[in-house]
């Protein structure tokens, strides 16, 4: 991303600063990212600016990797236009190099957007960032036979610890860190999260008072097993930022979260747990607790000339709903990742990489490969797809793979290199990139590290019964 000198006027995010902020975000508090803690704390990771430009909060952070800039917005009257906003904002965009992305929207907001710019937005509703909205009384009470499970843990780790609980304070920071060290041990993790996370959490340590937060400990035999802390969303929503237990003691989070939503005040009728990141260990915890709602953000992304052709020519290709065109395009669309063909100034061919993380190291997964019918013939997409495999060989990638439309199409992609591997093939995340139906999800693989090769692919393979593909939000040719 080239950054050139700022058009608004950004600024790092400061104690100083809450009380501007806060009038508009307590017009705005519906979900975890619009309380200020969590944007004081999370800052510097996703290198975090805000401005006020005249009745408009705008806070600037990178999403995606840190591959694109995003932008969140308020107003200060719930009654003011998008259309008096967006063109500063694809101006800032634009002199990042980066497209126009307004993240964390709430439905309402997503109307207001088609109404006010029509065709402007590609939309996006990610699950894995929805936010856990539960009634601070059934956490606390844990009633009824749905919650037995749950009463059954607390019960026994009560019978079978001593415990303490009180409330977080200065004096237990010291040992909290080396709990979340020691969590961090136990669990497997993105690294570049977990590095973001412990920046945050020392933030909020260094600044606890200051920022208005609240929070718990769970003692066994003088000994910190859990702690938890956060902040008021707004009047009568309590927001848990952080919770953090060693899970050597069974039942530990079940306690932490019971004898933390007694200790809140009775003024909050809900709590908010935040996301669960589409981690299907944390998603089942959360959901085990019966949220009353989860609470969507959306993002929006500035469509360019290019992405509507692109969209067109999906279209035409596949016949996929908008809704998914865009949720792809939001997600996956970045130009030195997407190979295209022209003719009489439109795009007539085109072939998507997709960086993913699988037991082959870094794959290029290249997907949506398609040429306008009436274009077939010229050899468009074998050439794109020379193109996607050389460029992510020249890149240090260690492999290539697609899955093949149908089996008529497998010749055609074994005299590109690609090799009929006959495993089955899985995707992190919720949006299925695969051929719309899991029974005919088989990888075709097309080796490109010297020390992967067609002779010694199967041993990779062999070692895993499906090859997961977990995209990354990395640049090929950055």
């Amino acid at each position: 991303m080239r950054e050139q000198p700022d058009a608004l006027p950004f600024r790092p995010i400061t104690l100083a600063d809450r009380p501007r902020l806060l009038p508009y975000l307590r017009t705005r508090r519906t979900t975890c990212d619009w309380t200020f803690a969590n944007l004081f704390c999370w800052q510097a990771p996703y290198h975090m600016q805000w401005a006020e430009l005249p009745h408009w909060l705008v806070i600037r952070c990178l999403v995606d990797g840190k591959r694109r800039m995003g932008f969140m917005v308020v107003p200060d009257d719930p009654a003011r236009s998008y259309a008096d906003i967006v063109p500063a904002l694809q101006e800032e965009a634009a002199r990042l190099d980066s497209p126009l992305l307004l993240a964390n929207l709430s439905d309402a907001e997503c109307d207001a957007l088609r109404r006010q710019l029509p065709d402007t937005f590609a939309f996006d509703r990610n699950r894995d960032f929805d936010d856990y909205v539960y009634l601070r009384q059934d956490l606390a009470e844990l009633r009824g036979r749905k919650y037995s499970a749950k009463r059954n843990h607390v019960n026994k780790f009560a019978k079978t610890h001593t415990y303490d609980f009180r409330p977080l304070l200065r004096q237990d920071f010291a040992e909290c860190l080396r709990l979340e060290n020691e969590w961090r041990g136990q669990h497997n993790a993105l690294p570049e999260h977990l590095t973001a996370e412990q920046q945050a959490i020392r933030m909020a340590f260094d600044n606890y008072e200051a920022l208005e937060l609240f929070g718990g400990v769970l003692r066994v035999d003088d000994r910190i097993v859990a702690f938890t802390y956060g902040s008021a969303l707004n009047d009568d929503t309590f927001c848990t930022h952080i919770e953090k237990a060693d899970i050597r003691y069974e039942g530990v989070y079940p306690m932490i979260n019971y004898l933390f939503a007694n200790s809140l005040p009775e003024k909050f009728t809900f709590v908010n747990r935040e996301e669960d990141m589409g981690l299907p260990g944390l998603r089942q915890s959360k959901l085990s607790y019966l949220p009353t709602q989860l609470a969507p953000k959306h993002v929006a992304l500035g469509l360019t000339e290019v992405m509507r052709d692109l969209a067109a020519l999906w279209q035409t290709c596949f016949g996929d709903e908008d809704a998914f065109i865009h949720s792809f395009l939001t997600r996956h669309y970045y130009p030195d990742c997407t190979f295209v063909q022209r003719e009489t100034g439109r795009i007539v061919s085109m072939c998507f990489v997709i960086p993913c993380h699988t037991v082959l190291g870094p794959t290029a997964y290249l997907y949506a490969i398609a040429t306008d019918p009436n274009f077939r013939g010229r050899g468009y997409a074998s050439t794109l797809v020379q193109r996607a495999l050389t460029t992510a060989r020249e890149h240090g990638f260690t492999a290539a793979m697609l899955i093949p439309a149908d089996d008529g199409l497998k010749g055609f992609y074994q005299r590109l290199g690609f090799i009929d591997t006959g495993v089955p093939v899985a995707f992190a995340g919720e949006l299925d990139l695969g051929s719309g139906d899991s029974t005919t999800d088989i990888a075709m693989v097309a080796p490109l590290a010297k020390d992967l090769s067609i002779n010694n692919i199967d041993h990779f393979l062999n070692e895993s019964c499906r090859l997961l593909l977990s995209p990354a939000h990395t640049c090929l040719l950055s």
